[in-house]
């Protein structure tokens, strides 16, 4: 009964270390299977992506194309402007342009009273504080029972000066000037500035003298102009402006007089005070 017990002992030891074997084996195939079936990550490459790109090479990383951007950056700045700062553009643009319209008066300082005076200009602002353009003006003045005075020469060279008395006179002066304009930096959106220009002036003076007798002379000649003023701007591309403008010339003319019997050269001097004012655009 003994030897019976222990050999069935035996039995018992031998099956339960062969249950654990048989349990451990067949873990480890369902493990193996559970890998075997789980999709596999295959190293990335250029032709998986199938987004935009750049280069198409094998082994080339894609370059992706990303949407640009507008905040501040070493490539694109932000441009803040001071409150009430107009005029610097800072660089970085293209040519800024400007034009002027204004009104005022201009008293010529040989002859007799202030007519109504017209101003325009055109230019480019060529730096940051340097203006270059071209100006058209008119001065004009029509008045009854008023001179005009001239210097002339006659034929033998003898110089002398002539009154004409009017009862009814009109008086046009045409300056047209090329002109250098230098801004003067401050601050806020006030800008003074000072400047010069030279061209060519025309001038004609039609009337009646005070003998009944009507007259028609046309003068031209070099002119010079300096002026000084302040912009003052109200918007990015426009201001008002203000400009005080002495204007220095001596027009001239040469006609037939049968009293002297030759050519007989006429000259009117034209230095005078401009005051005008108006707008100023840029664009």
């Amino acid at each position: 009964m003994s030897s019976m017990s222990s050999r069935n002992a035996g039995r018992w030891a031998a099956g339960r270390r062969l249950g654990l074997a048989g349990l451990t084996l067949a873990t480890a195939v369902v493990l193996e299977f559970s890998a075997a079936g789980a999709p596999s990550v295959a190293a990335a490459s250029s032709l998986d992506y199938q987004g935009p790109s750049l280069g198409s090479s094998v082994g080339v990383k894609p370059t992706t194309f990303v949407r640009e951007s507008y905040a501040s950056s070493r490539e694109r700045p932000i441009r803040r402007r001071r409150p009430g700062a107009y005029y610097s553009d800072g660089g970085g643009r293209g040519p800024v342009y400007f034009a002027n319209l204004g009104l005022g008066t201009f008293d010529p300082s040989s002859q007799p009273g202030r007519g109504f005076y017209f101003n325009s200009a055109v230019g480019s602002e060529i730096n940051d504080a340097m203006d270059l353009g071209l100006s058209l003006q008119w001065y004009h003045r029509s008045t009854g029972g008023s001179q005009v005075i001239s210097e002339f020469q006659d034929p033998a060279g003898n110089v002398g000066q002539r009154v004409v008395e009017t009862s009814d006179v009109t008086t046009d002066l045409v300056p047209v000037m090329g002109f250098l304009r230098v801004r003067i930096p401050v601050s806020g959106s006030v800008q003074p500035y000072v400047g010069a220009g030279l061209g060519w002036e025309w001038l004609t003076v039609d009337g009646i003298d005070d003998q009944g007798f009507a007259f028609n002379d046309n003068y031209d000649g070099v002119g010079a102009q300096f002026f000084g003023g302040a912009n003052i701007g109200v918007a990015p591309n426009a201001s008002l402006y203000g400009e005080a403008i002495w204007n220095a010339s001596t027009v001239s003319s040469e006609f037939y007089d049968s009293f002297y019997g030759g050519t007989v050269r006429d000259e009117i001097d034209m230095d005078g005070l401009g005051l005008h004012a108006g707008v100023r655009f840029r664009f």
